[in-house]
């Protein structure tokens, strides 16, 4: 037996056990504060949807905001006994935010007022705590170069220009030694509260998520990362650091890490790197729990642990889905926060067992209803496999009839041993296209944590090369000028006797329909969240099988397909997936917080025709349908 590793593994089970009570004793003193702070961070937050330019403009959420500054009160005044002498400040400071709310002040001076009693609570407390889901180092990278590189340097090296005036110097966060020793949260702190004594002030008017994204932002700074890594590494970080939380990662220093782990630099470095895609399930899987756990409270006549609890499944479970939920289904996201405030106004007042119960049941079954609706209705194998047939049946009959007037005008005009360029450049634009597909299959898995700004950009993208490409140039290209174009081009390549260029005409005439087929299944992929790739592939083999087929029977039987009949279907099928994009695309940028969201409460989500109930992306989607209904017509009728 190696005593020596026993040992070893006896001491790190115990030192991984004793962080772990430890910080579950912590976190129990502490929840009463945990409270208190996501109470301000919420009116930090979300005081725009009630009042605007001194006005309110939505009753429900300006009484909510009014409803979250008395919980805020009562918190303070319950657990303040618990603090140093400076929580009078803290209280100044919570009523402070409570009279801007009141006066409908202006909402930069309502968050950084809230900002900054959450910073002395987290201070006055010995607060620890841990983001709501796993920040986000692409976002807390715009973060530091807007708030932190004009003193810290672009780079960390704290070089920036305003940092060359300060004594002491910005700090160097490649300094191995100092940053081994910190971790996110001590970054985190340090934004929140300054350091007394020098350069580094306090910055109330970041959000939570802003300071969050730019600490694990901060650390990544001494491990470079390239992304033809990543895929591998999120693997490695999945397997290695199995037993991390989240709130352990935002804790543990890089030096706690590597003794705990036996990690090394390369392993701390994928660490630190990681970015999960976050699953929204995690959020409605909270709030059902904290629901649980108010009924179980409630029903032991634990009245202010069941407020408590219920509070919890909306900042901590509802809160970070209510953007997504809002432009999803926004009629839902109504009823579930009346229903969220009647569940904490019943427990307040400690009504009966039975309303209590009832009120609960009814907010668990909204939760529930809203995970439903944003749980990704997924498109279907054959849905997937028809839009890509579609796609690639146009596409590639295209290509061939291109390349049968170049071969054609080529045996006329006696350059037969010429036809080997063609070849050649048909081929190597389809061997482009498979590079292409495969490279946009590494960037999306590669940006996954990005994946609704992936997802409406790609969508966009791909509506806009639709209705210009898809559309009038094929229009052009069903029509005799564009033989006419083609057959113009190969007799001036004759003439010339430029066999590069004959190449070059043929890669390019190809490569055009090649690009476009890429563009259009990636978005296919990237809607389906990359999970019908096998019909994708099968939809472009039976497409490719259907040209052959058509190809072979043309030459051999000099057969006429019915072209137009073909082009007609393809554009209608296309036109209806611009339209489904269209309002797909959109609605994901609505969740990033790009585009805003104005609900429409009393028309129906269907995930399936990307029909989603706001303003902006029905009426993209009806402007997109007119274009299209116009274009088919008018190419209708002039073909």
């Amino acid at each position: 037996m190696n005593w020596p590793r026993l040992h070893l593994r006896f001491l790190l089970l115990l030192g991984t056990s004793i962080f772990s009570i430890t910080y579950s004793f912590a976190s129990e003193n502490s929840e009463a504060s945990r409270i208190l702070v996501h109470t301000l961070n919420y009116m930090s937050r979300d005081y725009p949807n009630g009042v605007s330019n001194g006005k309110v403009i939505n009753e429900d959420e300006y009484e909510e905001m009014l409803g979250f500054c008395a919980s805020a009160e009562k918190y303070y005044k319950q657990f303040a006994p618990n603090w140093p002498n400076d929580s009078a400040k803290i209280g100044a400071m919570v009523r402070q935010t409570d009279s801007l709310i009141r006066a409908k002040a202006p909402f930069e001076q309502v968050a950084a007022s809230a900002n900054t009693a959450k910073a002395e609570v987290i201070k006055a407390s010995g607060l620890t705590i841990a983001p709501t889901q796993y920040p986000s180092i692409l976002n807390g990278k715009a973060v530091y170069m807007a708030n932190c590189a004009k003193c810290h340097g672009a780079t960390g090296y704290g070089d920036g220009k305003e940092g060359e005036k300060l004594d002491p110097r910005p700090r160097n966060f490649h300094d191995e030694g100092k940053m081994a020793l910190m971790s996110p949260f001590s970054i985190y702190n340090t934004v929140r509260c300054g350091v007394q004594g020098t350069g580094m002030k306090a910055h109330p008017e970041l959000g939570d998520e802003e300071v969050w994204d730019a600490a694990f932002f901060i650390m990544t700074l001494r491990y470079p990362k390239t992304q033809e890594d990543k895929i591998a590494d999120d693997a490695f970080v999945k397997d290695r650091f199995a037993t991390l939380g989240l709130a352990q990662i935002a804790v543990l220093s890089d030096h706690e890490l590597a003794q705990t782990f036996r990690a090394s630099r390369k392993d701390l470095g994928r660490l630190r790197n990681y970015q999960p895609n976050e699953s929204k399930d995690r959020f409605i899987d909270a709030a059902l729990k904290y629901i649980d756990e108010s009924m179980a409270a409630s029903r032991e006549g634990k009245y202010e642990e069941a407020e408590k609890l219920a509070n919890m499944a909306y900042m901590e479970g509802i809160e970070p889905i209510e953007k997504q939920l809002r432009s999803t289904d926004p009629g839902l996201m109504e009823r579930l926060e009346d229903q969220m405030n009647n569940t904490h106004r019943i427990i307040t007042e400690h009504g009966s067992l039975i309303e209590i119960s009832d009120s609960l049941k009814a907010s668990k079954e909204l939760i529930s209803q809203a995970g439903k609706v944003l749980s990704k209705g997924e498109m279907s194998f054959w849905i997937a496999l028809l839009m890509s047939i579609s796609i690639l049946l146009r596409e590639g009959l295209e290509a061939f009839l291109v390349i049968m007037v170049i071969l054609g005008i080529i045996n006329a005009s006696g350059m037969r041993s010429s036809k080997i360029y063609v070849h050649a450049g048909w081929m190597l634009a389809a061997v482009c296209g498979v590079i292409l597909w495969l490279i946009g299959g590494q960037l999306i898995q590669a940006h996954m944590s990005q994946v609704e700004l992936m997802e409406g950009s790609i969508a966009l993208i791909a509506v806009a090369m639709l209705l210009y490409i898809g559309f009038w140039l094929h229009g052009k290209s069903e029509a005799s000028k564009w033989k006419e174009y083609v057959t113009t081009q190969i007799k001036r390549f004759a003439g010339g006797g430029s066999l590069f260029s004959l190449f070059a005409f043929s890669f390019i005439v190809v490569f055009r329909e090649v690009f476009e087929s890429v563009l259009f299944l990636s978005a296919i992929n990237v809607e389906s969240s990359g999970r019908q790739e096998h019909a994708i592939v099968l939809g472009v083999l039976l497409a490719f099988a259907l040209v052959i087929a058509l190809a072979y029977m043309v030459l051999r039987f000099s057969a006429r397909l019915p072209i137009p009949k073909l082009f007609k279907v393809s554009s209608i099928v296309m036109g209806i997936l611009a339209v489904i994009l269209m309002g797909k695309g959109l609605h994901s940028l609505q969740e990033t917080g790009i585009i805003p969201i104005h609900g429409i409460t009393f028309l129906p989500h269907i995930e399936l025709l990307g029909l989603y109930p706001t303003m902006e992306t029905l009426s993209a989607q009806l402007a997109i349908g007119g274009i299209v209904i116009y274009m088919i017509s008018h190419s209708t009728r002039r073909k």
